[in-house]
């Protein structure tokens, strides 16, 4: 995937995360609408009126009401009236707030955005490089993240490990399939703390930082795919960052 193809695709997660901030505002100001709904619930007297029209020389056998045709309504009944009209909008709105809220929260929950370590520093970046062991241009697939032995390694998405293992070169690797779009590795484990079949959220720890397969020290190298096609982690790893700073 070219560079501009994922630069865009960043930009529309931008763009998802914006709407997702936009849609827990709504919410919270509908939230709000229920509450000052519950205040105007119990704030109404709801007793019934004292002065019926009735004689006060009448006897206890019963107060003599008129006939409810005849009946004004007072501001009680016709703000009771006028708040049952407006509660099922309201719910309306509410239940499609929250759908829409958690449709957003569930897409972003499976995009390989978090930082795959609990620390760390870039140490190859994602592209052509030379090959630390011939020195040859070679492609480079992913990122490589150095920070001591055993350094926990984490689910950048909320994913299926569908692999966990020896994988070549790779050394120690886990992979994990983010839904439909998405797929992530993490190789040269030193230790692997989860199963083929386990689902994971983002941020669960799957291993430790290793130096297993054809590596020339302590490190994790990480990569992202996107439809099958490898793409620059870095992009996604920064995602937060940039766009909490729009």
């Amino acid at each position: 995937m070219q560079l501009e193809e994922q630069t865009e695709e960043v930009e529309k997660m931008k763009q998802d995360y914006a709407i997702l901030q936009q849609e827990t505002k709504t919410v919270q100001q509908t939230i709000e609408e229920f509450k000052l709904f519950e205040e105007q619930i119990s704030n109404l007297n709801l007793q019934m009126p004292r002065n019926l029209n009735s004689n006060e020389n009448d006897g206890s056998g019963g107060i003599p009401f008129p006939e409810l045709s005849s009946l004004e309504p007072n501001e009680t009944s016709l703000k009771i009236i006028e708040m049952k009209e407006e509660l099922p909008d309201l719910i309306e709105k509410f239940e499609e707030s929250l759908k829409r809220l958690q449709e957003y929260e569930n897409e972003l929950k499976t995009i390989p955005t978090l930082f795959p370590a609990t620390e760390g520093r870039l140490t190859s970046k994602y592209g052509n490089r030379k090959d630390p062991f011939n020195w040859k241009r070679t492609f480079h697939s992913g990122i490589d993240i150095a920070a001591p032995l055993n350094t926990p390694i984490l689910a950048a998405a909320d994913g299926k490990v569908i692999h966990a293992g020896r994988n070549g070169g790779y050394g120690l690797t886990v992979i994990i399939e983010h839904g439909d779009t998405y797929e992530t590795l993490y190789a040269h484990l030193n230790k692997i703390d989860v199963q083929v079949g386990e689902t994971v959220k983002k941020g669960d720890v799957i291993g430790g930082m290793g130096t297993t397969g054809r590596s020339t020290g302590v490190h994790l190298h990480y990569e992202i795919k996107r439809d099958g096609d490898r793409i620059d982690p870095y992009l996604y790893m920064t995602f937060h960052e940039r766009a909490n700073s729009n």
